[in-house]
């Protein structure tokens, strides 16, 4: 990588990092950190929008969206690279086959002036590979007791680290002319569906700002290999450091806006204590998060596992976007005593870093495995009462067990 796009790339990444922090601030302040678990705020919804109140009582709409939507094979954290096959996936909509040899790409709005690139134009702007991890916002929803909203059971598997290689949406800004008063970037996909009793396709936006950073990407390769089809063939956007909503697939449109654009999208995206709560927060930067591929072999139903007594090496990675990871911590105890456990540098400015434990196996027992993260900044891995307050189950960071 140049130089002078690393330097800029580096610039950027700061600038995440802060406002990450200041997001994560936002979301504990809204709702009332430190004081977990001492309100009653799931009481502000009647029972009967409360579609379960047992943590494993999923209904068939949760369990066919699970079935559609795959998350990573957990093992595959000891990899460094999420393979393709194995990374998340979230699909709201059908997926679009679209063909790369007639796409077009349309940049409208408040531009100087408006442009239609295809495939091949697209693809021949100076282009360049990084590693960006990718989770979704609801990772961990599967833990709450009470979930109000049917959407995607996740656990914790619903992340990837992936190679993504593109050319910078800044400079096709920039090419474009962003006329004054250019406050938002709005992008559209190609999959159209219904929510919230509209037809509409899938839309994300970004202010300016953002979008003018370095690192936010058009992308048409993952791993080294062309987009397939369910990553958003022929052309994606990729939005280093977010949750992998902003990330928007199959985009087919980029329109500069005067700002004020809130789409359904963007709407549920949010972290909230009610189905109409006025102070929802938005949901942006990834917060810290640890995980682990755990030792030994497993139930086939139940998933625990199985290790002989002795010494096992706990290998599993952990994230923060653009922060820099501070430490790990294990327990094998179910969270009582905590260890600081090896962590590795981290791969490029938005992948993730490796860690390990060497974990004495007692003669015989069962024991509860934990991992949590803390990055530079101060952010950690906190264990809420969420059931109190999280009514969409976003952007939980629950440590994994």
């Amino acid at each position: 990588m140049a130089a002078a796009v690393e330097a800029a790339m580096q610039k950027a990444a700061l600038a995440e990092a802060e406002q990450a922090v200041k997001a994560r601030e936002a979301t504990l302040t809204h709702v009332g950190y430190p004081n977990f678990g001492k309100t009653d705020h799931h009481k502000l919804e009647p029972d009967d929008w409360r579609h379960t109140d047992r943590r494993d009582d999923l209904t068939s709409a949760e369990l066919q969206l699970a079935k559609r939507c795959h998350g990573a094979h957990i093992e595959t954290l000891s990899q460094e690279v999420t393979a393709v096959g194995s990374h998340y996936l979230l699909i709201h909509y059908d997926v679009p086959y679209l063909n790369a040899e007639t796409f077009k790409l349309k940049v409208c709005g408040l531009v100087d002036k408006e442009l239609s690139l295809s495939m091949a134009e697209i693809r021949s702007r100076p282009s360049t590979t990084q590693a960006v991890l990718m989770a979704c916002a609801g990772t961990g929803r599967m833990s709450q007791k009470h979930r109000f909203w049917t959407h995607v059971p996740w656990g914790v598997d619903s992340f990837g680290c992936a190679q993504w290689t593109g050319c910078s949406l800044a400079d096709l800004l920039k090419e474009a002319g962003l006329k004054p008063g250019a406050k938002q970037v709005i992008f559209t996909g190609a999959d159209k569906g219904v929510e919230g009793g509209k037809v509409q396709y899938f839309q994300r936006s970004l202010s300016v700002d953002d979008a003018m950073l370095g690192h936010v990407m058009l992308v048409w390769g993952m791993n080294g290999e062309d987009l397939k089809p369910a990553h958003g063939a022929p052309l994606r956007i990729i939005v280093p450091g977010w949750y992998g909503m902003a990330s928007v697939k199959w985009l087919t449109t980029i329109e500069v806006t005067e700002g004020g654009w809130w789409g359904h999208q963007m709407e549920a995206y949010s972290f909230r204590r009610a189905a109409e709560d006025p102070g929802r927060v938005p949901l942006t930067q990834l917060p810290v998060r640890a995980l682990m591929s755990p030792p030994g072999y497993p139930d086939f139903f139940s998933r625990a596992r199985v290790v002989p007594p002795g010494v096992h090496r706990v290998i599993g990675k952990v994230w923060a976007g653009a922060v820099e990871i501070d430490r790990v911590e294990f327990s094998s105890d179910h969270g009582k005593t905590w260890n600081n456990a090896t962590v590795e540098r981290k791969t490029g400015l938005f992948g993730w870093a490796t860690w390990h434990y060497d974990w004495q196996a007692p003669e015989e027992g069962t024991f509860v495995l934990k991992c949590r993260g803390f990055d530079a900044k101060g952010r950690s891995q906190d264990e809420p009462g969420d059931d109190e307050f999280n009514w969409t189950g976003m952007g939980d960071t629950q440590p994994q067990m």
